[in-house]
């Protein structure tokens, strides 16, 4: 009996907490809330929009045809999502009232359905887009949150990307690139045939078929050893409803030529090389192109006034042609797109088209399993010839086009003269003007280049990829699901190039012999298995929201490569490599690596005022060596651990937020988190032997590179603080994130025995520090029935610094130039000498009476018209010790400007970028102001140094410079800032709505239409390479020039 009364009371106990839990629950609804709905514009009622309790979709109402709204929600809800057809989301705080005003979608989106503690940004609709790879508008859109300097001026060749500063020195410093979920290989350093040409694998995707670009620039410790550099997420389209959409874009543009360097005319080139003979052994009367009598036999050849620009350059046109048709049923959504692009590029025989094909899909397989099954295909084909200036010129003889355009003399022609005078079709050879002063000094005709090396067996890249995912989900419960995402891809690249005899000199390879022509091969195969598995569990109890995600990811990659070349073909139509070609080399590279990582998210908010992430990753990838001490053991494994902590706060959500009017949106955020780096070269942990050729026939091994065991990962740790506002009812919106990072364990190349046979091997050791700000302003300066008008700006700044060297300070040799790499200073500085002009008098040069010591340590004086070098020692002697650093690559601030202005059915956008303090070592200008060889100048040169008493800032032309006027200083350091008006685009949609023909918009678009700048080059954007020690360096790759596209976008 007592029992049963115990049973009885605890009943009662149970049946009185849940009406205590139950009454509770309906105190929670008893707030009512109520508001009117209204266009921020017109101030005219908005009917039918939808007023949320955010968090709660159940908690929802719609406006009625007054714009009000009563909505009863629980005393815990802090925030209301309002949003309409055609007008962009608000999320209102309660404490703030009910009252709202939404701005139409003309402009941008202020907020987000899901409130993010990390610091990102998301931009979206590129249907007006005329770029070929997405690389251009992240440059125009993203620019203050990356700093991306586009590779060249031919068409979708990339760009040098960087988030959150730099930190790595020689390993990969590019962000990690994600596409639908799956790591994206850039294929970063792999090896191409084709100088100043990098295979830009973001091309392979249409910029009509994304969605979305997201940019992370911390909390990416998720990502494991690959998050160290942020991360961009690319999102292609999916079908967002049932009803069938057609969308057809098709665009056509040209590219009007770009901006040259101002070169010498032959009478000034004529006079400069005759000096040049001046000063050597030669006599003058031995040179053809001296003779100035009309009726010697080659005074035509050598008495011409040649722009060879015009035989290599042309305005370029382009097309871009899409599709898109997306729909579906209650059963399967898809989304399927086809493009096809043709785009020249200004040097004459250099082009780009892509075909490419994606089907995107989402099937409901029942009530509880459902997955995502894409497929993508495209090929890329590329006409190419080398571009820019070479780094060597003692390997192998010029052969870009555009270098050789410059150097060549404008006294020859590059078509030949008959015996009676009259210009021929035929194809002049190369130059002989200079013969006889030195080994290998004749220049190919550069018309020659293109004309004969014109084929698709000749100067030709293809590359195509494959691309396979599948996601299953089941919804083991309405709060849990498990997910899966298994992705295959390959790719292709095919590469020749070829270079013919006809109108090239021959070149003496040193220990080899004489190569008359040459022709090589690049065969490079890439497959990637990716699959990432997760576990999802999301709950709200009361105040409390959580979110908990644990999954493991693996990647499996493999990539092979073949490269064949040979000389002396007999004739330029046999570009085929065979076995009866000269000095033949092979190469290749066989490359295998895995990584796997678990990981774990949590996302936990309170109120939805108070939100907590945490995420930990543990990652173990085969690039690591097999002794590694730091890490977790497990499983005979070494793992590295990398553990994020992020939290926010909803200020204008506090009940003392109320009285704040001028406020509408304030979230302050902060964070903590950890990264790495693995890109290691895969054979690094590994000594590698590889096969060789000895006596011209035998065949052995030979070392290639010794391995270190204990090579690891790099390490950065990022502190990050955050502001997100909205001010004055909407109207100005301020983001702000500061951060500064420590990346230890530094992936670096440190110097072997001589014994050893081999230079270097991979090691860690060092550090290095980051610290900066991204900001981002816009402001609505204009909202009425027919007028709209947006406008700001973003800003990204960093500053970085080299702490520590395992080895101590050292300098690397690039392209003539000396960059730094020192302890407490900047990462990529130029070391080199500074100079304070030009003796005008020997008087002058020997009142400073500095020398330098040649070989044999005899002293040899600077004289009149020599450069003036600052003496930085007590010495009179010029070398080493007077080098200091000379300029910084690294800008103070960079950017974009914007401003979005519409009336009506009209719309005029304008897109700015800029780069503000960062130096520029001028290489091209280097070679063409050198004053030393036969190579055409800049007419900069004509204010040289040639009389006793002269005042200028141009030395005095001397062959083979031997007094080193044109060594590396600052003579070729220039301030690389610039202003350009990126794009601006006019756009028009008609007023047209039928039941097949959902609208039309016309548009037309402008690009690099101005620049503002003080650089003397060409291009101050410009890329040389990935790699962060090459930023900086202009080496003369085609520029950008002004463009125009016209364009027509139909939905269906």
């Amino acid at each position: 009996m007592k029992r049963f009364e115990n049973v009885i009371l605890s009943i009662r106990g149970i049946v009185f907490v849940c009406l205590f839990f139950l009454f509770s629950l309906q105190s929670l609804a008893d707030n009512i809330i109520r508001g009117t709905v209204v266009d921020a514009s017109t101030k005219e009622p908005i009917a039918g929009a939808r007023v949320v309790a955010h968090g709660l979709q159940k908690h929802s109402t719609m406006t009625d045809e007054m714009g009000q709204y009563e909505l009863a929600i629980p005393d815990n809800v802090s925030m209301l999502d309002i949003s309409a057809p055609g007008y962009n989301l608000v999320q209102k705080s309660v404490v703030k009232g009910g009252d709202v005003s939404l701005f139409r979608d003309v402009f941008l989106s202020d907020y987000d359905l899901e409130t993010v503690v990390s610091s990102s940004r998301t931009v979206s609709d590129f249907s007006l887009s005329p770029s070929l790879s997405i690389d251009t508008d992240i440059s125009n859109r993203l620019g203050g949150d990356v700093r991306t300097v586009t590779q060249s001026g031919n068409p979708a060749m990339g760009a040098s990307m960087l988030i959150g500063g730099i930190n790595s020195l020689h390993a990969n410093a590019q962000p990690l690139i994600i596409v639908d979920g799956v790591y994206y290989d850039q294929q970063y350093g792999r090896e191409t045939l084709h100088d100043g040409f990098i295979n830009n694998m973001l091309a392979n995707i249409s910029v009509a078929d994304i969605d979305k670009v997201t940019v992370l620039k911390n909390a990416t410790s998720i990502y494991g050893t690959k998050g160290s550099n942020g991360v961009i997420i690319i999102d292609t389209k999916r079908s967002t409803s049932m009803a069938t959409r057609i969308e057809v874009n098709a665009m056509a543009g040209v590219e009007l030529l770009p901006k040259f360097m101002d070169m010498m005319n032959a009478s000034e080139f004529r006079l400069y090389a005759s000096e040049l003979i001046g000063g050597t052994d030669t006599k003058q009367t031995s040179f053809k192109f001296l003779k100035e009598d009309p009726n010697y036999y080659y005074y035509n050849k050598y008495h011409n006034e040649t722009n060879w620009s015009e035989y290599l350059y042309r305005e370029a046109l382009t097309q871009n042609y899409s599709i898109s048709v997306q729909g579906g049923d209650e059963v399967a959504d898809y989304n399927l797109s086809l493009g096809y692009v043709n785009g020249q590029g200004t040097p004459v025989c250099n082009s780009f088209s892509r075909l490419n094909l994606r089907f995107n899909t989402d099937i409901k397989l029942g009530e509880k399993v459902s997955t995502r099954f894409d497929v993508a295909y495209n090929n890329n084909t590329r006409n190419l010839r080398d571009d820019g200036v070479p780094e060597d010129f003692v390997s192998s003889t010029i052969l870009s086009p555009g270098f050789l355009g410059y150097v060549k003399s404008p006294f020859l022609n590059p078509y030949r003269y008959d015996e009676k005078g009259n210009l021929t079709t035929f194809i002049e050879g190369a130059d002989d003007f200079a013969e006889g002063l030195a080994l290998n000094s004749s220049w190919a005709n550069p018309v020659a280049i293109n004309v004969y090396g014109e084929a698709r067996n000749k100067n030709y890249h293809e590359s195509s990829m494959f691309n396979i995912s599948i996601s299953p989900r089941y919804d083991i419960s309405s709060k849990v699901y498990l997910q899966t995402l298994f992705n295959y891809s390959l790719s292709n690249v095919n590469e020749r190039s070829f270079v013919p005899m006809t109108g090239v000199p021959t070149f003496y390879i040193s220990g080899v012999g004489i190569s008359y022509n040459n022709a090589s091969n690049l065969t490079a195969k890439q497959e990637s298995l990716f699959s990432d598995t997760k576990i999802n569990w999301h709950d709200r109890f009361a105040n409390h929201s959580i979110n908990l995600t644990g999954g493991f990811r693996f990647t499996n990659d493999s990539y092979l490569s073949s490269h064949q070349e040979g000389h002396n073909t007999g004739n330029d139509k046999t570009p085929n490599l065979s076995q009866s070609l000269a000095f033949k080399t092979v190469g290749g590279e066989d490359d295998k690596w895995r990584s796997m990582a678990w990981y774990a998210v949590v996302d936990y908010n309170y109120l939805f005022k108070y939100f907590l992430e945490g995420a930990v990753s543990m990652e173990s990838t085969s690039r690591f060596g097999s002794d590694v001490k730091s890490g977790l053991p497990l499983a005979g494994l070494r793992w590295g651990v990398f553990p994020s902590l992020q939290a926010g706060w909803l200020v204008s959500s506090e009940s003392f937020f109320k009285g704040v009017r001028a406020i509408d949106f304030l979230k302050l955020s902060a964070g903590y988190d950890v990264s790495g780096n693995d890109d290691i070269d895969v054979t690094a942990s590994h000594t590698v032997f590889s096969s060789s050729k000895f006596l011209d026939n035998s065949i052995g091994l030979s070392l290639k590179s010794i391995g270190n065991n204990t090579v690891k990962w790099e390490t950065t740790r990022r502190i990050n603080l955050g502001a997100d506002i909205r001010a004055f009812n909407n109207r100005l919106g301020l983001n702000v994130s500061l951060f500064k990072s420590f990346t230890s364990d530094l992936l670096t190349l440190k110097s072997l025995p001589e014994i050893s046979g081999e230079g270097f091997y991979w090691s860690n050791g060092g550090s290095l520090q980051n610290q900066g700000v991204n900001a981002r302003l816009n402001m609505k300066l204009l909202a009425t029935r027919e007028w709209s008008w947006e406008a700001g700006f973003s800003l990204g700044h960093y500053h970085n610094v080299v702490t520590a060297l395992p080895d101590g300070d050292f300098t690397t040799k690039l392209y003539g130039a000396e960059i730094l790499t020192a302890v407490d200073h900047p990462v990529g500085v130029f070391y080199g000498y500074q100079t304070k002009g030009v003796f005008a008098s020997t008087e002058e040069a020997e009142t400073a009476g500095v020398y330098q010591l040649l070989p044999t340590g005899a002293r040899e004086y600077f004289g009149a018209g020599d450069v003036e070098f600052v003496n930085r020692d007590d010495k009179l002697v010029i070398d080493d010790d007077d080098k200091t650093i000379i300029g910084d690559p690294n800008p103070d601030i960079y950017g974009n400007l914007f401003s979005s202005l519409s009336w009506r059915r009209l719309s005029f956008d304008l897109q700015w970028n800029y780069s503000l303090g960062n130096d520029i070592y001028n290489y091209l200008r280097s070679q063409l102001e050198s004053g030393s060889n036969f190579f055409n100048q800049t007419t900069a040169l004509n204010r040289r140094w040639i009389a006793e008493g002269q005042q200028t800032d141009i030395p005095r032309a001397t062959f083979g410079d031997p007094m080193g006027n044109g060594r590396f200083s600052d003579r070729w350091i220039e301030d690389g800032s610039y202003l350009r008006l990126r794009r601006a685009t006019l756009s028009y949609k008609l007023p047209v709505n039928s039941v097949w023909l959902q609208g039309i918009t016309v548009w037309l678009a402008g690009n690099n239409l101005l620049t503002f700048t003080h650089y003397l080059g060409t291009d101050p954007e410009s890329s040389l390479s990935n790699g962060v020690l090459y930023q900086g360096i202009d080496a003369g790759l085609v520029p950008q020039g002004r463009s125009v596209q016209v364009g027509l976008k139909l939905n269906l």
